[in-house]
């Protein structure tokens, strides 16, 4: 959960990268993020992570974080993003689990087709981009209704620590195809990434530890089956075979790009008017959901001041996290 956050004091996502803070001038937002000591004492890592930075750097903001600077000081490596006010998807998804509140269906699939998107976005940047640590803590829901991949550099870094696919997502979250050698951070990897954070969407939860990668047969029917919608069993077995393909379940029959995916997706939210619907009713549901994380305490950020002064106030986005958000998600699912 967003937690108030006392002077001096990083946060974590618990996503293994490290901790994090939020400064603010007062205008945008930053977050600095310093490395976990286990990676910032690598210089493998360090390379990679610089490395991807640049490929990245001509990226459109409005869908990725950019990295601002990486700041090296002596065992420290601290990585500073332009961070828009917003929440976490991880956030979002342990809100539900503690609440059980659930989701209407159309809901869901528009916000699943918003993530597809930003995936999909980056996928056809010139060039071939990955990101390759896709998981619900690096993906924020902005406030003006966007879908914004954060956290894009970590995969190239991650994947310089040569481990296999238990240890990823044990140690970071992260699911991985099952492939004879060692993991890939590549497009193949984003595809099964964002299909896990799909199914944790449509699972209205965060995926357990022991949940993957054993036993995701059975959870992607029951996730399908909880989520299905009264006299329309195409769209419900849709769902079930695009996350089978998206989760590379069976290896032959599986998505090689998020692109791939994004058409495919298709077949589960129909038509126009069906998008329309869907956008509705995340609407709604980001209202009534609103109303319950506003009772809890609000993020606090760093303010940066003249003259060295140390003061700590309350975020404007973090205040109201999804005013904009309700204005802005119909649109999207309209255009």
């Amino acid at each position: 959960m967003v937690r108030r956050i006392i002077p001096g004091e990083f946060y974590s996502l618990e996503d293994g990268v490290g901790v994090r803070r939020i400064e603010t001038d007062g205008r945008t937002n930053t977050e600095v993020l310093e490395l976990a000591p286990a990676l910032a004492l690598l210089p493998v890592v360090e390379e990679a992570i610089r490395g991807r930075a640049s490929r990245y750097v001509d990226l459109d903001m409005r869908l990725f974080a950019p990295v601002k600077r990486i700041e090296r000081e002596g065992p420290s490596l601290r990585i500073v993003s332009e961070m828009p006010g917003g929440v976490r998807l991880s956030h979002l998804l342990a809100h539900l689990q503690s609440t059980g509140e659930v989701v209407p269906t159309a809901a869901i699939l528009e916000l699943s087709s918003l993530v597809i998107s930003a995936v999909a976005a980056l996928h056809s940047w010139p060039g071939g981009l990955a990101h390759g640590a896709i998981n619900p803590a690096h993906v924020l829901l902005t406030n003006d209704g966007r879908i914004m991949l954060t956290d894009c550099v970590f995969g190239a870094g991650l994947e310089a620590l040569q481990r296999n696919r238990e240890q990823l997502w044990k140690d970071f979250g992260l699911a991985m195809p099952a492939v004879a050698s060692l993991a890939r951070f590549d497009q193949n990897a984003d595809v099964t990434q964002m299909g896990a954070l799909i199914l944790a969407i449509v699972l209205h939860r965060p995926l357990r530890t022991t949940e993957y990668p054993r036993g995701l047969s059975d959870l992607v029917t029951m996730a399908t089956e909880l989520s299905s919608t009264p006299g329309a069993p195409d769209s419900t077995l849709a769902l079930r075979m695009w996350l089978q393909q998206a989760l590379q379940i069976h290896p032959r029959l599986a998505f090689r790009s998020a692109v791939d995916a994004q058409r495919s997706f298709a077949d589960t939210t129909g038509t126009t008017a069906s998008r329309r619907a869907g956008g509705m009713a995340l609407q709604v549901f980001l209202r009534t959901t609103c109303s319950e994380l506003r009772k809890q305490p609000a993020l606090v950020v760093h303010a940066r001041r003249p003259a060295g002064a140390h003061s700590v106030v309350p975020s404007a986005d973090a205040s109201r996290p999804f005013d904009s958000i309700l204005r802005a998600v119909l649109s999207n699912a309209t255009n």
